[in-house]
């Protein structure tokens, strides 16, 4: 089905991608848009799409913070005007739709029945029954499956086998997955976890933990959650504070549920 859209003369203003754990999200969707762009054997156009250098491309990121009307509102103004590259093709991608505001998807509703000319929408959800009928209306639905060679793309990072297994219950995007490997944003918060388990009744060793857990961004601290989780798939409470996270709770509120469902 897949194939069957990247090889499509006619594709839709909209789609939205469902994603699957260990999807490679990003690869398709630079597929996705080189496929729209194309002009031929040695495309600039797709040269600039592989090296993130076309420039009538928006991202919005819902999977990191709530998306809000503004964000919204400035993707339909800069797409009202002339096009940037001489091509005329403009895209915008939105991760994580459902994390909207109730203003920033009526915003976008009205975006996606009247798109300015030659403006593909791509939204991507981790939850789509989260994401509005209305939404899902206006869009083709494709569900992108896991990338079975995640393991071997992950290989020079020398993980155990726990750590694989974490991996791949708490991401959803390979490229996400690589880029907190690179940047050792896995690891930390694996050992956190590791060590609230451990030390969950050291009082002067949690102060040092929750200390640490203020400062934190909320992503992390979804992240967080969703790896003691993985260690602990039967606990319902961790799928309790996992949906939380959504209407930004007191850090120290959070943590002291964490620890009471350790």
């Amino acid at each position: 089905m897949l194939n069957k859209l990247l090889k499509s003369k006619n594709k839709p203003i909209a789609i939205l991608l469902v994603e699957s754990r260990m999807c490679d999200l990003d690869a398709f969707i630079k597929e996705y848009m080189k496929s729209i762009v194309c002009t031929g054997n040695d495309c600039v156009w797709c040269k600039k799409i592989d090296t993130d250098s076309y420039f009538d491309f928006i991202k919005i990121d819902g999977n990191k913070e709530t998306i809000k009307k503004e964000q919204i509102q400035d993707v339909i103004s800069r797409y009202s005007k002339s096009s940037t590259e001489s091509r005329g093709i403009k895209f915008y991608v939105i991760y994580g739709i459902e994390n909207s505001t109730t203003q920033a998807i009526n915003s976008l509703l009205k975006f996606l029945e009247e798109p300015t000319n030659n403006t593909y929408a791509i939204l991507t959800t981790r939850s789509d029954n989260f994401v509005l009928p209305t939404i899902k209306s206006r869009c083709q639905i494709y569900k992108l499956t896991k990338e079975y060679s995640w393991k071997e793309k992950l290989k020079e990072y020398k993980l155990s086998s726990n750590e694989l297994s974490i991996i791949e219950k708490t991401y959803f995007s390979i490229d996400e997955a690589i880029n907190d490997l690179n940047n050792n944003v896995f690891l930390t918060n694996v050992n956190f976890c590791n060590d609230f388990v451990k030390h969950k009744h050291d009082l002067s060793f949690i102060k040092e933990l929750s200390d640490k857990f203020k400062k934190m961004e909320y992503q992390q601290i979804r992240q967080i959650i969703n790896i003691l989780l993985a260690i602990n798939p039967t606990n319902e409470s961790f799928k309790t504070l996992v949906e939380s996270i959504k209407n930004n709770p007191v850090r120290v509120l959070l943590f002291n549920k964490i620890w009471e469902s350790i």
